[in-house]
């Protein structure tokens, strides 16, 4: 005779409390706000994308400020070197380092010159057919003045016996045939009164400052 099991379904009550708190917990939420807050809501969020808006042009405006400022790093930088490779140009002449000087200009360095024509000092040093006159002559500049926004280092100076000679140097600093940084103009003013100037628009851009000299424009 089979026996007969009789079952009867039974509900724990752990598993349904579990079920009821999940269920609670899932239950989506209720977004019928009142409408005095929402209203709230929607021009607070007008609001914020008004400001931001508004701070668009100012960020803007921060940036290229930014870039102005790091460019101007840039070129502040270039100029400093330029100002060095000058500076160890005549570290080379006066040590009579011709290796070291020839090194820092152009192979095919242009030359203009304006003053006696028994003067031409620098070009005998550099070119190594110096006379016993230019053998003695020192080049020691006063100053050395990178012009702003451009190649050209202005180096001023007295030297003779008597100190009576009075020189600017005018270089002008370029890539050379490695790449490398290397003087490509020469502009060298004995005894003259030297005013430099960019054009267009007229501006002084260095000046030498003395009236009992000739004077004499340069125009970049």
């Amino acid at each position: 005779m089979p026996i007969g099991i009789a079952t009867r379904s039974t509900r724990s009550p752990l598993l349904s409390s579990i079920k009821a708190r999940r269920s609670k917990s899932f239950e989506p939420p209720n977004h019928n706000l009142p409408p005095s807050l929402g209203f709230l809501l929607c021009n607070s969020r007008r609001l914020e994308l008004a400001s931001r808006q508004d701070q668009q042009p100012q960020l803007l405006l921060l940036h290229q400020q930014q870039r102005q400022e790091e460019e101007e790093e840039d070129l502040e930088s270039e100029q400093q070197r330029n100002q060095w490779l000058v500076i160890r140009l005549y570290e080379a002449i006066n040590a009579r380092d011709h290796t070291a000087a020839h090194a820092l200009l152009a192979p095919d360095l242009e030359w203009w010159y304006h003053g006696p024509p028994a003067s031409h000092h620098m070009m005998r040093l550099l070119t190594g057919c110096a006379s016993p006159s230019s053998s003695s002559f020192r080049f020691r500049p006063l100053s050395v003045h990178a012009l702003p926004a451009s190649d050209v280092v202005i180096a001023e100076g007295i030297t003779g016996r008597f100190h009576d000679s009075y020189w600017v140097h005018a270089w002008t600093v370029g890539p050379g045939p490695n790449g490398d940084r290397v003087i490509t103009h020469l502009r060298e003013y004995l005894n003259t009164d030297l005013t430099v100037t960019r054009l267009p628009p007229t501006r002084c851009l260095w000046q030498s400052r003395r009236p009992d000299l000739p004077a004499l424009l340069l125009a970049l």
